[in-house]
């Protein structure tokens, strides 16, 4: 049967019975013929994507240690990729990548990875895949020289084909992160995402070579448009059908349509067609439905490529008045920004890491996220995807400039940073980005530039247009903003009128977005950085500490003195009253009221590594709702009773304050109930309503004991919450979130640690000494507890508790087998936890 042109069109829903059937039986057809033609193993098919993260061997070196003046095999050691030397090193105060980079070193790495030719590799493209490398980086194959990316954020591919040879073959790739500092915050170093090997036909899909879209998007139909570039690279002409077919989220063949095409010699061709999907699932946080794309390349009745691409089905826009649609649903955007860090694991972040912090995310009530400040690896994008966020997709966060203050205009942020690279390599890296993660229905807008000083100065309005221009040429679905702090300058040089969206960062006074409502009426708004609020976890201060309140909204003391003295300066309140210009609270009420105003990306979801503003000795600053090892802090609890429906009351601080019986300590809640009352030991100390609130707060004499909040909505009760003043540390709690893992070398396990008294209460001041002891196959692939000031290496089998709680990552091998963690503190009940690691079928 000849399938092409076939499309299921609206047309066919009016005919008749017949016609249904017919065309019921058609679908069922093509789904067969191509399971049966086309459904076998990977290795049947052209193309390959291998991973190619096993068998490397690394070493730090300033000149090449495989030269042709020798090989010094003893510096060599072995090493699974994704991997950052950063983590592993010292911090010191002496490191050159200083506050921020945290103190973290950096230097010169050389990595090797010998493998053997594949006969079956004759006569086809061979390509390494390098997800991302920090930085500068340059790769060999047998000793030539392919290449230099100098970003450490952008993928990049080689072709292999030329260089390839029979027998053994050698990558050898260097990373030079020596120049410090050359970012703003920790960036990790090395080959620290995934590299892959790709095999696939002379004839085939080039890289990144399918754009994806939608257009008139509703329940009952969406077209799709097709975009293909397609390869050429025999010495002849070829003649081909290139089939296109759409998969639904069940696997059900839902369109499908074949054209033929003749392609010349070394040439490469764009096709653009149209399929239709009748009533389509479509995309949204709450049900992220993904369909697939198939693109096969046809010659003689041999499939030459397979190329799957997944994608959404959604509409989006910015209203100026209302904000942003989402299926022609107004919602708001509810973000956060992230740094790519995953905390004690640095830049090398697998994936039950990363999906553990993004569920995290998703808890709070979550539904968007601004990659700051720089595209992070594909795996994000798909997770983004699968679980229901929306992102804003960001570049750069410096061109050439610097702030007008500094006197100067092209030195950038800071002395190593992107202004060396931009002029050279900002349209080769934008492009790959955009080229990469186009068809990620995730992806709602792109952002090219992070509070970029260019916007103070003429300059940067003619620097951004040829961005825009590009952007839009590659992407004309989706707008484009950029995060623009001192919002008064982007407006006076006109930067920030060049924008789809205008991005507010908070600088400035920038806060208040009524008076730019006013003179710029068709302005689009979303407040890409707002708020910055900063809290550490378990730690309060009733004295206010705000930068620049008189550009935003002030928060008052809570006390006429301090209450908490005895914490640090590095530490900061978890009662919302430390941040830059303007609180957690006052921000999201402020975002939530004002139609206008798409939404806002928070400062930050996690604490990252890096931007220590305090300096020595701390390797961070606490602007995370949530802390380096997941535990959300108070905050996150605000934002989870505005950002969900599931019933929320939350208690701060907590009820273990040993010598400041009788002194009044603020209690707060954060609830979404209708009203929510306090009780101290059983007694009521009143019920107040939480209507348009977004915290209800009472002054109350501490006395040891418990202290309870119970939130009602039309006069049920719907949640409660109990703290009770702990003992002295009697034992130690572990949560595991797994209890069997495969054995695949990658898996992970998070062993949370909690330190209990002996009723079995949380102590939330403990700072016990942790140890860890592994037996079986698996490792420890890092140690935190949160504290800015703790300097233990992450690689440590000890680390003390901070306010009651430290965390473990262990990371399995490929040997199957019972893995035990004894989890042991001088004086303390220790805890044993079994793991099953087992081999997947």
């Amino acid at each position: 049967m000849n399938t092409r042109n076939f499309i299921y069109s609206s047309e066919m829903k009016k005919s008749n019975k017949k016609q249904h059937l017919l065309y019921a039986l058609i679908l069922i057809f093509l789904a067969v013929f191509s399971s049966c033609k086309f459904e076998n193993s990977e290795n049947e098919f052209s193309r390959q994507k291998l991973l190619f993260n096993d068998h490397w061997q690394f070493q730090l070196a300033e000149n090449d240690p495989v030269s042709k003046e020798g090989i010094n095999e003893s510096h060599w050691k072995h090493v699974q990729l994704p991997h950052d030397w950063s983590i592993e090193g010292e911090i010191s105060e002496d490191n050159p990548s200083g506050h921020f980079g945290g103190y973290y070193p950096g230097g010169v790495g050389w990595y090797k990875k010998s493998f053997e030719y594949d006969p079956s590799w004759k006569n086809k493209l061979v390509s390494i895949t390098f997800d991302g490398v920090y930085k500068d980086s340059d790769v060999w194959i047998n000793d030539h020289y392919l290449g230099k990316r100098p970003n450490g954020y952008v993928s990049f591919s080689y072709d292999l084909s030329p260089y390839l040879k029979e027998g053994t073959n050698t990558i050898r790739v260097k990373a030079d992160n020596s120049k410090q500092p050359n970012a703003r915050w920790y960036t990790g170093s090395g080959i620290y995402r995934n590299v892959w090997l790709q095999i696939k036909d002379k004839l085939s899909v080039t890289e990144w070579g399918t754009y994806i879209t939608s257009e008139n998007v509703s329940a009952e139909r969406a077209d799709i448009n097709f975009q293909s570039s397609i390869l050429n690279a025999y010495s002849e002409n070829k003649s081909v059908t290139i089939s296109m077919e759409i998969f639904d989220a069940k696997n059900q063949l839902v369109s499908a349509k074949s054209i033929d095409k003749t392609l010349s010699s070394n040439d490469t061709i764009t096709i653009q067609e149209k399929l239709k999907v009748e009533k389509p699932e479509l995309w949204s946080p709450e049900h992220p439905v993904l369909y697939t794309a198939v693109h096969r390349i046809h010659e003689n009745g041999k499939v030459l490529d397979e190329y799957k691409t997944t994608f959404g089905i959604r509409s989006i826009r910015f209203e100026v008045e209302t904000g942003f649609w989402l299926n022609d649903k107004n919602i708001k955007i509810k973000g956060v920004n992230n740094h790519q860090d995953g905390g004690a694991v640095g830049a090398a972040v697998p994936d039950d890491v990363l999906r553990r912090r993004m569920q995290i995310l998703k808890d709070m009530g979550c539904n968007a996220i601004r990659t700051a400040h720089n595209p992070f690896s594909p795996e994000f994008y798909q997770m983004c995807d699968e679980m229901g966020f929306m992102v804003m997709d960001e570049v750069f966060d410096e061109w050439i400039a610097s702030w007008p203050w500094e006197d100067y205009k092209n030195k950038g942020k800071v002395p190593y940073g992107y202004h060396l690279e931009f002029e050279k390599w900002a349209n080769r890296d934008l492009t790959d980005v955009i080229l990469r993660d186009r068809n990620h229905p995730s992806v709602i807008m792109w952002s090219v530039g992070n509070e970029i000083p260019d916007q103070c100065y003429a300059e940067g309005p003619e620097r951004l247009k040829p961005l825009l221009e590009l952007v839009h040429t590659l992407d004309d679905t989706r707008p484009v903003t950029a995060g623009c702090c001192f919002m008064h300058l982007a407006n006076d040089t006109g930067f920030s009128e060049l924008l789809d969206v205008a991005g507010y960062n908070g600088g400035g006074g920038s806060v208040f977005y009524e008076k730019d409502k006013a003179i710029y009426p068709n302005r689009k708004f979303i407040a890409t950085e707002i708020p910055h609020s900063f809290q550490t976890r378990g730690v309060y201060k009733t004295q206010t500490d705000m930068r620049s309140p008189e550009q935003g909204i002030a928060v008052p003391n809570l006390t006429k003195k301090e209450v908490f003295p005895e914490f640090s300066e590095f530490y900061s309140s978890s009662y919302d009253n430390s941040s830059v210009r303007i609180s957690a609270r006052d921000s999201w009420r402020r975002t939530d009221s004002l139609p206008y105003v798409a939404g806002e990306f928070r400062w930050t979801g996690f604490d990252y590594l890096g931007e220590a503003i305090k300096g020595w000795p701390s390797r961070f600053y606490n602007f995370g709702i949530i802390d380096l090892c997941g535990f959300p802090k108070d905050t996150y609890y605000f934002y989870k009773s505005q950002w969900t429906d599931e019933p929320v009351v939350h208690i701060l601080p907590h009820w273990t304050w040993p010598g400041k019986e009788g002194k009044i300590i603020p209690v707060w809640t954060y609830s979404n109930a209708d009203e929510v009352e306090l009780f101290l030991n059983g007694k009521s100390l009143g019920a107040k309503s939480n209507k348009g609130k977004m915290n209800l707060s009472w002054d109350v004499p501490y006395t040891p004991g418990d202290i309870k909040a119970v939130a009602r909505t039309d006069g049920k009760i719907i949640k409660e919450q109990i703290y009770k003043t702990a003992k002295k540390p009697s034992k130690i709690q572990v949560i595991t979130d797994k209890k069997e893992v495969d054995a695949n070398g990658v898996s992970c396990v998070h062993l949370e640690v909690n330190i209990l008294d002996e009723d079995g209460n949380f102590v939330p001041y403990a700072d016990n000494l942790i140890s860890f002891t592994v037996d079986g196959p698996a490792k420890n692939l890092g140690l935190e507890n949160g504290d800015p000031l703790d300097l233990t290496s992450n690689k440590s089998n000890q680390r003390k508790a901070f306010n009651g709680k430290c965390l473990m990552i262990l990371q399995t091998t490929k040997e199957a087998g019972d893995i035990k963690v004894t989890v042991s503190s001088s004086g303390l009940e220790s805890e044993e936890i079994s793991i099953t690691s087992s081999q997947s079928e």
